[in-house]
């Protein structure tokens, strides 16, 4: 294997078939989320969540089930989970997601 195709070499750790994206408001205490605040209103998006490690990283990827097109990602790098991916306070099949503008 060449140094270009380490490079590029991704694996797929996990697949959830279908995910949904609230928009969600800030936290106005210190405390953690809760996704019992969410609204169904405040649904912005349904598809497919991959989780795939490249490189020093892993991705949390959301994409269209049918395209797999692109919506959003969530990079985690070693020991830094807890500024990319938040658990919330009422469930343990929910999660907050840190999505920053790629530009």
């Amino acid at each position: 294997m060449s140094f270009e195709e380490e490079e590029a070499f991704e694996h797929t750790l996990l697949v959830v078939r279908e995910v949904s994206v609230y928009k969600i408001p800030p936290r106005s205490t210190s405390g953690s989320y809760k996704c019992g605040e969410w609204l169904q209103s405040d649904k912005i998006w349904t598809g497919r969540l991959r989780v795939v490690s490249c490189k020093e990283r892993c991705e949390i990827r959301l994409e269209d089930s049918n395209t797999g097109e692109l919506f959003a990602a969530c990079y985690v790098y070693p020991g830094h989970r807890e500024g990319s991916v938040e658990t919330v306070a009422d469930s343990s099949r929910y999660f907050v997601l840190k999505i920053e503008d790629g530009r």
